[in-house]
């Protein structure tokens, strides 16, 4: 009896993770983001035009992937949760997706808010675990510069 309730326990939460990973990548599709984006898609990847691609993995659960060069990762992450917060507006949750050290020392945990608008995005705000800010208000804290509208890239 005792495996019999641990396997119904294990299905369970398997059905749940998987129900989460579509409702997520449902999400995040309707919302238009499912693509390779870039500040000017006519240009390789670099330090100053970011390739940031999302995809759905076979998984189910979807990924957010910086390039800073060709062929180079920047960083990964996966996306936990994602809701709508107006038809141009959305906010998600991404976790650190590499083995090794978190991407940085704000933590392993970003929250994002995305504005899209003439199927461009940028990032309004991107907050890490520990609460401080890559973003914020539109501008990088640091510079005071705003962030960049990235563009939906042709498919190659």
């Amino acid at each position: 009896m005792r495996w019999g309730t641990c396997l119904v326990a294990a299905l369970v939460m398997t059905t749940v993770a998987t129900a989460n990973a579509q409702s997520v990548a449902n999400t995040i599709a309707e919302f238009g983001l499912i693509g390779t984006w870039a500040n000017d898609c006519t240009q390789p990847a670099s330090s100053s035009n970011f390739l940031t691609v999302y995809a759905i993995k076979p998984s189910g659960e979807v990924s957010r992937t910086y390039y800073d060069q060709s062929g180079h990762v920047y960083n990964n992450y996966k996306i936990t949760s994602a809701k709508r917060q107006a038809p141009d507006m959305l906010s998600y949750e991404q976790v650190w997706d590499f083995e090794g050290s978190p991407a940085n020392i704000a933590g392993d945990r970003v929250r994002v808010l995305l504005n899209m608008a003439d199927n461009k995005f940028q990032i309004v705000s991107s907050q890490g675990s520990d609460g401080s800010f890559f973003v914020k208000d539109r501008k990088y804290p640091g510079s005071g510069d705003e962030s960049l509208w990235q563009s939906r890239c042709p498919e190659k």
